[in-house]
C-alpha cells in the first residue's frame, strides 16, 4: 500500500516550511526509529534522546534526532525550542535531498555549539560523523563511534 498526500492538502508544504526540510519517507522513518532505540539503549541514563526538537539556532532548525545532556523533564511546562546546544544532532537524508542541502545546517549547528553531527544516508547504508575543526568520518561498516557521546552503535543494527 502506498500513501501519498494530494498536492491540494497543503500538508507536505506546511511540514516542509515549518521544519525547513522535506517530509520524511518510509526508510527515513524506520532509520530514525532504529537510531532512537539504539541511542537510548547506548546512552542509558547519561543523555536524553529526542526527535524533531527545534533548536534555538537562527533560523530555527529541527534535526531528526538530538542527544542532549540529561535534563529533568517538566511535564507541565514543555519546551518548544531548545536554547542550549545538544551534544549531537542527527540528520537523515530524505529521497529528495542531497548532501549539499545539509552543509549550511551543519555549519549552523556548530555555531550553535553542537559537538557532533551525524549525516545518515540510508540508500548507501552510511553515516558521516562531522565534528568541528576535523575532517568528516565516513562510516559504512562496523560501528559508529562518537567521542562527543562516548557511545558505539553497530551500523548493522540500523540497516537490517
Amino acid at each position: 500500500m502506498t500513501l501519498t498526500l494530494p498536492p491540494e492538502s497543503g500538508l507536505a508544504e506546511d511540514y516542509e516550511q515549518e521544519r525547513g526540510k522535506p517530509m520524511p519517507s518510509l526508510n527515513h522513518g524506520v532509520v530514525q526509529a532504529k537510531f532512537s532505540f539504539a541511542l537510548i539503549s547506548a546512552c542509558q541514563d547519561r543523555y536524553l534522546v529526542g526527535s524533531e526538537i527545534t533548536l534555538g539556532t537562527e533560523p530555527p532548525l529541527t534535526p531528526d534526532l538530538v542527544v542532549t545532556g540529561e535534563r529533568h523533564l517538566d511535564w507541565l511546562r514543555d519546551v518548544v525550542r531548545l536554547e542550549e546546544a545538544p551534544l549531537t544532532a542527527i540528520e537523515i537524508v530524505s529521497p529528495f535531498q542531497s548532501i549539499n542541502d545539509f552543509i549550511s545546517r551543519i555549519e549552523s549547528y556548530f555555531r550553535f555549539g553542537v559537538q557532533s553531527v551525524w549525516l545518515v544516508h540510508p540508500p548507501l547504508k552510511q553515516v558521516v560523523v562531522f565534528r568541528p575543526d576535523t575532517d568528516p568520518r565516513v562510516i559504512n561498516k562496523g560501528e559508529i563511534v562518537d567521542p562527543a557521546l562516548d557511545v558505539r552503535i553497530a551500523l548493522e543494527e540500523i540497516f537490517t
